[in-house]
């Protein structure tokens, strides 16, 4: 076992976006197993006040917005600890709005840091994205030290908040951390990505069509979101300020694949699955990554956590709790 060189556990934590996908799973982290005191803050925009566990403090602002009123929050909570999951994570809204995503997850999450800063907070964590990579050729797999290349305005904003987490602590000490991010699947998701998209086929069109519409047949590694939380909290603990750390399963399959493992949790055969994919050309991406799959050596130096769910257990476990949302969506419904 790692000894730990700070203790979360009993401390006053803010999640930054603790009311959206990951964050929510991090929230009920923090409260059920380390017994932390939590304040939730988010803008609403894509995640639900119902995804926030009752037993956290909220406040609804807009991190983009002001650099001083997030100071403000974090002096009133004597918050100790940050971890910014905000963003605007979903890639295809970057192709179309590149300023406001570079908002929200490059000037927003640097108020956020700055914020944490001046408060003297003991920590940060600023989640970063697997996306910042672009096409790493020739590689199975991805560690920190691989080319920074992003295909999309989604990463490059994550990249430039990446490079700042590295910069801010050379520059003035900021106890920062960036974790990138690989792909997560589990309960509450906020938007359609590729395994909630397979799942509403599956559930509601297959059937009918007996086609499954899918764009690029790239390489994706999956994580459970409540591993990834897991591992971000004992990266907090012991990891080292102004360091990235890479975070995903090592592991991962091509999204045909994928589309033959949900659709066998849904009871239907690989091999008609595998018949009826077609190539739906309006969600075909372009600047496409062809493979992303972690190497988790240098987070794994650090920490004693290890995932504990297999893909197949995690997407199980989203169609549970789809099924009782009635088989919709968050952004399917009104706000």
């Amino acid at each position: 076992m790692k000894a730990f060189k700070r203790n979360i556990t009993g401390s006053n934590v803010c999640v930054v976006g603790g009311a959206g996908f990951l964050g929510s799973h991090l929230v009920n982290h923090l409260i059920n197993t380390r017994g932390c005191n939590v304040l939730v803050i988010d803008n609403l925009v894509s995640g639900k006040k119902a995804f926030v566990n009752p037993k956290a403090g909220f406040e609804h602002h807009d991190i983009t917005l002001s650099e001083h009123h997030i100071f403000k929050l974090f002096k009133t909570y004597a918050i100790d600890y940050v971890f910014n999951y905000a963003a605007q994570p979903y890639i295809p809204v970057s192709f179309e709005r590149p300023l406001h995503v570079f908002n929200t997850n490059a000037v927003g999450a640097l108020h956020v840091i700055n914020a944490a800063q001046e408060a003297n907070c003991k920590g940060i964590l600023q989640v970063s994205s697997a996306e910042i990579y672009g096409e790493c050729k020739d590689q199975s797999s991805i560690d920190e030290s691989s080319k920074v290349c992003p295909h999309s305005s989604y990463g490059a904003a994550k990249a430039a908040i990446d490079s700042m987490v590295q910069v801010r602590y050379k520059e003035a000490g900021t106890k920062c951390i960036a974790l990138r991010q690989f792909n997560c699947v589990g309960e509450r998701e906020t938007h359609p990505y590729i395994i909630p998209e397979l799942m509403s086929q599956f559930a509601h069109t297959y059937s009918l069509t007996g086609k499954i519409q899918l764009g690029n047949n790239s390489f994706r590694d999956f994580m459970y979101a409540g591993d990834a939380v897991a591992y971000a909290v004992e990266l907090m603990e012991n990891g080292e300020f102004g360091e990235v750390y890479n975070l995903g399963s090592e592991s991962g399959l091509m999204i045909y694949d994928l589309a033959v493992m949900v659709g066998g949790i849904f009871g239907y055969k690989s091999a008609y699955i595998k018949e009826s994919i077609v190539v739906d050309p309006a969600r075909v991406r372009p600047w496409e990554i062809w493979r992303l799959c972690s190497d988790n050596t240098k987070i794994n130096n650090v920490v004693n956590y290890r995932a504990k769910t297999t893909l197949y257990e995690a997407i199980l476990m989203t169609v549970e709790w789809w099924t009782k949302q009635n088989c919709v969506w968050p952004w399917e419904r009104q706000k």
